[in-house]
């Protein structure tokens, strides 16, 4: 069996479901941009899935996010592939696989659109500072208005999902907000749609996806650095060889004009 379409119209919980109804087999290909992620398929089950260096659960659970690109599935039996992705435990369904996925992404889109990110200042909200009890949402008094997300929470060890999940609670609930440093610095920027919508063909993360241009810009700027350096290298050669050449015809010539020493009279 092939089966091929757009995210766009068929989202990912809904191609999940699809297969596992069938109870099919074979591997499932994803593409966004320059993205790629696999999905081997046991019985209707997921049971490895592979995308951008990870591997297992928390590689599935990113593909929730996705909401633009292509699918194609191809039965077939997996093989050796190994299995990162377990179900059959009473609290390890499929169906609560599912829905933990979709509220990922639900709290993933929320974050989105409020522009926050791991790079984000938050801090906590006046209005919860005073209702507040000591002990409550352990992690969120880290959040002091000077670091980021990112920087205040890595003591918790938090995986990707947890941080989404709880940033994305803690926001919502009126708990933190930006701090006004953060504020005034503009935590956003302003793109024309155009260059937005090519920014999330390779992430849906406009901040990651500039990030990543940044990279690559750097690395052609290194790259062009190194083929300018060669260029003046191998011109420079050409010089010494032509200044040698130049040497030996003046010679030659020199030779040829004199004629060098004559024999002596007998």
């Amino acid at each position: 069996m092939q089966l091929s379409g757009e995210l766009s119209k068929v989202n990912f919980a809904n191609l999940l479901q699809l297969v596992r109804s069938g109870g099919l087999s074979g591997r499932i290909t994803l593409l966004q941009g320059a993205r790629q992620a696999l999905i081997f398929i046991e019985e209707g089950y997921p049971a490895h899935v592979e995308a951008e260096g990870v591997s297992g659960k928390d590689a599935l659970f990113e593909l929730f996010c996705w909401q633009s690109g292509t699918f194609a599935f191809s039965e077939g039996d997996i093989g050796g592939v190994p299995r990162t992705v377990l179900f059959g435990q009473r609290d390890d369904t499929f169906e609560k696989m599912l829905r933990e996925g979709m509220l990922y992404a639900e709290d993933k889109n929320f974050l989105d659109e409020q522009g926050i990110t791991p790079r984000s200042v938050m801090r906590i909200a006046p209005s919860y500072q005073a209702v507040r009890e000591e002990g409550d949402n352990p992690g969120l008094d880290k959040l002091d208005g000077l670091r980021t997300l990112a920087d205040a929470l890595a003591p918790l060890g938090l995986s990707r999902r947890e941080f989404v999940h709880t940033v994305a609670y803690w926001l919502s609930s009126g708990f933190i907000e930006l701090a006004p440093a953060a504020s005034a610095r503009g935590n956003t920027v302003e793109l024309p749609d155009w260059v937005v919508a090519r920014l999330k063909q390779d992430d849906p993360d406009i901040a990651n996806a500039i990030a990543d241009m940044v990279v690559w810009v750097d690395r052609v700027k290194c790259w062009m650095y190194q083929a300018d350096t060669d260029f003046e290298r191998i011109l420079n050669e050409i010089r010494v060889s032509n200044d040698v050449a130049l040497a030996e015809e003046e010679r030659s010539a020199a030779g040829s004009v004199f004629g060098g020493p004559s024999r002596p009279p007998e």
